[in-house]
């Protein structure tokens, strides 16, 4: 079960040396190769005689400690999503472990020190492993040129005001006929209570006032149960938000970057709208000062036109700068919204393929200018990065 390997003599601890040198090496160099991963181990025993043999169950500790070293090698050389996967799985995969594992172990029992000292160097078999982490293949890279052309249109603006509208309270007209109606009564009442106590002497005046009192009170009462059933209505107007339209050059540069080294082919809305006759970006931009979305015959001619020079997919979205503010360290600080869609055009109807959810990120420059071109290039880089990503997880090229 064991391969035992017995000491020799101090006369030949060189040789011994020599020997463990090159095993070192053997064991780095199939480190190295992702082949076999070394691990050592030991473990005291004693009350051992001399000439006798350590107790089997002994050396198979050592055993099981040695394939634990070597397996803690062999694991944090793993790439990042293989060793995410693993930490999830960590207790189930170690009490698995000799269902990945193919070892080759030694060990040598050191009498003088009373002493085992193991030696495992383990074979992994990866597509166990892969299978039991459900690690999912990495997508096939895209030579450059040979990828989908895809053609970005990114507005960028700027907020330049906001209208607010304050809430209309609208009452009913059936409040409004209560409140008349109990106004008149408490007039009729108090008229009639002044008569009575004339005609009297002022002898009644006491018990009139009584009467009047509970006439009102009772109207008044009326009055309050009416209006609470009647109700009435709020009006609510949204906000109105008003925007510049300003340079999404540097925007568009930084999301184009990614696509380009994943293989795909970038081009701008410009050159389409120019070549195959759609419509113009600054109709489009217009559109947006006032809008979140293109008009219908817009859409519909910029993908048309998108389609007509052999392009595959069409991103469209804003890059929305907010006011600059001055940041803790006294520069300026801006902070731009990016939010998108990726459309596969190939076909009549568009199809979406990617959503850029709403993202903000921030940029910190001497001056405003300088602020807002960082926060757009972020913003660009990061939109472009989420489109990559998501393309090359549909296997889409």
């Amino acid at each position: 079960m064991f391969t035992r390997i017995k000491l020799m003599t101090f006369a030949n601890r060189s040789a011994v040396a020599v020997v463990a040198m090159l095993f070192g090496f053997c064991a780095t160099s199939s480190y190295a190769n992702a082949k076999c991963f070394p691990g050592t181990a030991s473990m005291s025993v004693y009350g051992i005689e001399e000439g006798e043999e350590p107790d089997e169950s002994d050396v198979k500790k050592v055993k099981i400690k040695s394939m634990q070293a070597a397996w803690k090698v062999f694991s944090e050389q793993l790439e990042a999503s293989w060793l995410q996967a693993y930490m999830r799985n960590k207790n189930k995969i170690l009490s698995e472990l000799n269902f990945y594992v193919t070892e080759k172990f030694t060990f040598e029992y050191d009498e003088g020190e009373q002493k085992i000292v193991g030696k495992n160097c383990i074979s992994v078999d990866m597509k166990r492993l892969k299978a039991s982490l459900k690690i999912e293949e990495k997508p096939a890279a895209i030579a450059s040129g040979e990828g989908s052309l895809f053609v970005t249109l990114f507005v960028a603006r700027q907020a330049l005001s906001e209208k607010t509208f304050a809430a209309v309270r609208k009452r009913s007209s059936s409040a409004t006929a209560g409140v008349s109606t109990a106004a008149s009564s408490k007039s009729k009442s108090k008229t009639a209570a002044k008569e009575q106590a004339m005609a009297s002497g002022g002898k009644a005046i006491s018990m009139t006032k009584q009467k009047s009192k509970s006439k009102s009170k009772s109207a008044s009462s009326a009055t309050v149960s009416t209006s609470s059933q009647s109700g009435g209505s709020t009006l609510r107007r949204s906000n109105e938000t008003l925007y510049k339209i300003i340079s999404a050059k540097a925007a568009n540069g930084a999301l184009s970057q990614p696509l380009i080294e994943a293989g795909y082919e970038a081009a701008d809305y410009d050159d389409v709208s120019s070549e195959c006759e759609g419509v113009p970006r600054d109709e489009i931009a217009e559109t947006f000062v006032t809008k979140e979305e293109m008009g219908r015959k817009q859409r519909r001619s910029a993908m048309r036109a998108s389609r007509e020079c052999e392009a595959t997919y069409f991103a469209v979205g804003t890059m929305t700068a907010d006011v600059a503010r001055t940041h803790r360290s006294g520069r300026k600080m801006v902070t731009v919204r990016v939010q998108g869609t990726v459309y596969n055009i190939t076909k009549r109807i568009a199809r979406r393929v990617v959503d850029i959810p709403p993202a903000q990120y921030r940029g910190i420059g001497s001056n405003e200018d300088a602020a807002r071109t960082n926060a757009l290039t972020l913003a660009g880089k990061k939109a472009g990065q989420v489109i990559t990503k998501a393309m090359q997880a549909k296997g889409l090229r």
